[in-house]
């Protein structure tokens, strides 16, 4: 027997189906789903409307990871949408749990996501402009999803890859902007800490350099490790990138006419970068001009390090002296 839809449901699904045409222009052919529970996000479709908390989003698709240029890798638990009763633009992720290991030279740190880690992050930051913003909702099923207000701009990534120029050209003529921007970055992670939170998955693809301020805004909270100073050690994944104009690795380095064989023939173990050890982090062995204050903090995050920073503070007070220092502005 065919099941029989209420009047006033069907005129909700028409009213909804045309607020969504007014708002996309998307060829609708059938009435739009309602989904509620979130607890199975792949089978959340582009053009069906969760309705959380009252509030209805119609999602548009998934969100796809864009770090290293690759942009073929979806995130099926993170989903773009819009909401329906304002018509902005949102991000929306679900409950998605993961764990894996990563190394720091010897050490294996084991990392997972915490969707209630990065609940507690959006209530700590709300109206700070350093991080993304957005709120929690638990779905009927009481599953933890955010919802993400969007960020129109380039990550620090793309900023820094799109910059066609010449090293030495970019040393001079963009560094020293990107350079005093990240002191924002980092304090912005300090203040995590003060709380006792902390980042978790600090990358290059992680700040979003907002489109109509210049401001550089973190995004992504929800993984977490049991090791106080791995964000410290990510903030020198991101020093290196924008200091080496990107990723400078052995393998590249050697095959490139851009070097001299007396250049390549001084690289060594101990110059690579104790996160990812096919990566150069004395880079002042490639750009000479690199300050020496400069290239001691690089060394810091080196597979065999001149010093360790246990704390973001004490990266900070090195990383203000050395801009005072050899960027003055």
């Amino acid at each position: 027997m065919e099941t029989l839809i209420k009047p006033t449901y069907m005129n909700e699904l028409e009213t909804l189906q045309k607020r969504i045409e007014e708002l996309t222009s998307w060829p609708i052919v059938h009435l739009p789903k309602i989904i509620t529970n979130t607890s199975e996000p792949m089978k959340i479709l582009r053009g069906q409307v969760l309705r959380l908390d009252g509030r209805d989003f119609v999602i548009e698709g998934n969100q796809y990871e864009t770090r290293f240029g690759i942009a073929d890798q979806p995130k099926y638990w993170v989903f773009s949408a819009i909401e329906l009763e304002t018509g902005k633009k949102k991000i929306i992720k679900t409950v998605f749990h993961e764990d894996f290991n990563v190394h720091i030279g010897v050490f294996k740190i084991h990392c997972y996501r915490s969707p209630e880690k990065e609940a507690d992050v959006l209530e700590l930051v709300k109206g700070d402009r350093r991080f993304m913003q957005g709120y929690t909702i638990l779905d009927e099923f009481d599953n933890n999803t955010r919802v993400i207000d969007f960020i129109r701009g380039k990550t620090i990534f793309q900023h820094i890859y799109s910059i066609d120029k010449s090293h030495r050209e970019y040393f001079t003529e963009d560094l020293p902007d990107i350079l005093y921007n990240l002191i924002g970055t980092m304090e912005a992670i300090q203040h995590l800490h003060e709380n006792n939170l902390c980042h978790g998955d600090i990358r290059n693809d992680h700040i979003i350099i907002e489109r109509d301020t210049g401001k550089y805004r973190w995004i992504d909270f929800d993984l977490k490790q049991h090791v106080a100073d791995f964000d410290v050690w990510s903030m020198g994944n991101i020093l290196n990138y924008a200091v080496g104009k990107g990723i400078n690795s052995f393998k590249l380095i050697m095959r490139s006419d851009d070097f001299t064989d007396s250049v390549k023939s001084t690289l060594e173990a101990d110059d690579a970068s104790a996160f990812y050890e096919y990566r150069i982090m004395n880079l002042k062995k490639l750009y000479p001009y690199i300050p020496d204050s400069l290239s001691d903090i690089l060394m810091h995050f080196a597979v065999r390090p001149r010093g360790t920073y246990s704390t973001i503070k004490q990266l900070l007070d090195d990383y203000r002296v050395m801009l005072n220092k050899d960027f003055p502005r």
